[in-house]
């Protein structure tokens, strides 16, 4: 085969990735997972956004700017703007909008408009105080543009005159966003932990037991538990082990399939050493993108 035609089958290959419609039922089995998540997160953010960010509050306007940097050079803190520094007495109000957008994608009720005003609403939560974000909010806050791009709109919603699942371009643009983001996440989580000796030794999920806030935590640990250590050797590289396989299933198309249980092993292993429900369901979420479990669910509610 001439070089010619193995660029012409690279390019095909790449435009049928990015390019080909699918129908909107998968990328909205992700925006109402994802839809409960944000809820979740503003609600949290309703009862406590006047004591954090208020005018009196914990992390106050003037603490929030000498954190990100305000007027140092090199700090990047003009990209860090957010209404909450002019006008904190609006974080709770903001909050509750984000409450109403955000319930709204669970729904299907306001199309693009729903996660758009969820992804602004997080934002000027984020960039007000980016040393209070929690480790997944990045995440969700990606989850949310990609939904702006194509939310799905199925014919089982309460929206009025909905569209039908005929395939469209955004819903694939969408959820291969979704997917590539799931995939550097991989990435990035199993070389930041290569990177740490503990985890190449065997004592990071020991110290995690010991000294964490996970499901579980034993601080009488000692060194001269073996028992304990060997655990904790186990689930170290586990975890390791269980990102490798969940990698391999996500760059070989044919094991793809078998790549939805260790992700749940790997979601479950953040309960069990971090005690953080919401970045273990938020992983859960997100591989709804790759491994689409309640597909034929939505599919028959659908045609119904």
């Amino acid at each position: 085969m001439s070089a010619g035609n193995n660029w012409n089958g690279i390019v095909k290959q790449w435009d049928q990735f990015w390019f080909k419609p699918r129908g909107p039922e998968h990328v909205s089995c992700v925006r109402i997972a994802i839809g409960i998540l944000v809820t979740i997160q503003f609600l949290q953010y309703t009862f406590s956004a006047a004591d954090w960010y208020g005018e009196n509050g914990w992390f106050n306007r003037d603490a929030a700017r000498f954190f990100i940097g305000d007027g140092v050079e090199g700090t990047g803190s003009i990209f860090r703007w957010s209404i909450l520094f002019s006008y904190p007495g609006l974080a709770t109000a903001i909050a509750i909008v984000g409450v109403i957008a955000s319930a709204s994608m669970v729904f299907g009720i306001g199309s693009r408009v729903s996660p758009f005003l969820a992804w602004i609403a997080l934002g000027t939560f984020m960039h007000r105080a980016p040393f209070l974000t929690l480790v997944y909010e990045p995440w969700l806050s990606a989850m949310l543009a990609y939904l702006i791009i194509e939310p799905g709109r199925p014919k089982w919603t309460i929206y009025p005159g909905v569209s039908s699942g005929e395939p469209r371009l955004s819903a694939n643009l969408a959820i291969q966003l979704m997917r590539c983001h799931v995939l550097l996440w991989v990435v990035f989580s199993l070389g930041s932990m290569l990177a740490e000796p503990v985890w190449w030794n065997g004592e990071a999920a020991w110290m995690l037991m010991k000294s964490g806030n996970g499901w579980i935590h034993i601080p009488s640990l000692s060194d001269s538990d073996e028992s304990w250590k060997i655990l904790g050797q186990i689930l170290t590289h586990s975890v390791i082990g269980l990102q490798i396989l969940v990698l391999v299933c996500l760059i070989v198309p044919n094991c793809r399939w078998l790549g939805r249980w260790p992700m749940v092993l790997f979601a479950s292993s953040i309960l069990l050493l971090l005690g953080d429900w919401m970045y273990a369901a938020l992983v859960l979420a997100t591989s709804l993108a790759v491994w689409p479990f309640f597909l034929s669910y939505l599919k028959e509610k659908n045609e119904s």
